[in-house]
């Protein structure tokens, strides 16, 4: 009988990969996840932990010969990869109403079209890690919610509301209507982050990677913050930026009497 061919699947919005990330949606959310799909005689303690949650799950494990994962640059599988169902995103008055319903000061993120998704997955990640409430991006001009953003952010959407807007200015006027103030991040000409009280709800505002923020959504703004950079290099990652950005925050937070 000759041999079976590799496994050919496409990096689309339905598709992860690696074993963290893999893990991470069996452990948070195992009913989201459709089959599975491992290298046959692939080992390693880790990728066992992934087969066993599986079948505790009742998720089907399909074993192939290989994995061939289209898509762009280098892929790398560790040897699985999971088929699932599409990331469940918030419409904006499901948002909205949460956001309302908070018993805690609120913390939210708006992503004005971050376009990398490398980018989008590691502001996803830190915004987990920082206890951000919920993430507005906008429908469109914006990186989607695909694997690679999921394999960065390891496993960040099991743990964040997303929600996804036709308008992000609208949602922003909306957001100061319920108590929250909205801080625009600029690389020049606003108020040196460290100095800006943000003890109170907060709406961090990120700007697209080359562009900043749009001149609608800056409008909308109550402060603009920068962050100080003394050395000779004058502009940092977007996802650096934004992770600064949200530590101080909980940095403030923490010291708040």
């Amino acid at each position: 009988m000759p041999e079976r061919k590799a496994k050919r699947l496409q990096a689309d919005e339905t598709l992860i990969w690696g074993i963290h990330t893999i893990t991470e949606a069996l452990e948070r959310a195992p009913r989201t996840i459709d089959e599975i799909y491992v290298i046959k005689g692939k080992g390693g303690d880790k990728l066992q932990v992934v087969i066993d949650l599986a079948r505790a799950a009742g998720v089907r494990v399909r074993f192939e010969t290989g994995l061939a994962i289209a898509g762009e640059g280098r892929i790398n599988h560790q040897g699985v990869a999971a088929r699932i169902q599409p990331v469940a995103t918030l419409d904006e008055d499901t948002f909205l109403q949460r956001v309302s319903a908070l018993d805690e000061t609120p913390f939210i993120l708006a992503l004005d079209c971050i376009q990398d998704p490398h980018n989008f997955g590691a502001i996803l990640r830190s915004a987990a890690a920082a206890g951000v409430h919920g993430v507005v991006v906008p429908r469109d001009r914006s990186a989607s919610l695909t694997g690679v953003v999921a394999k960065i952010s390891a496993g960040a959407l099991s743990h964040l509301d997303v929600c996804t807007v036709t308008n992000l200015a609208n949602v922003l006027d909306k957001l100061k209507e319920a108590g929250v103030w909205i801080y625009g991040t600029v690389k020049d000409d606003g108020e040196a982050i460290h100095d800006v009280d943000l003890t109170g709800g907060v709406c961090l505002v990120i700007g697209n990677e080359e562009k900043g923020l749009r001149p609608l959504v800056r409008k909308r703004c109550d402060f603009a913050v920068t962050i100080p950079m003394p050395g000779e290099l004058d502009s940092l990652n977007a996802s650096v930026a934004a992770g600064i950005a949200m530590f101080e925050v909980v940095r403030q937070r923490q010291i708040k009497p």
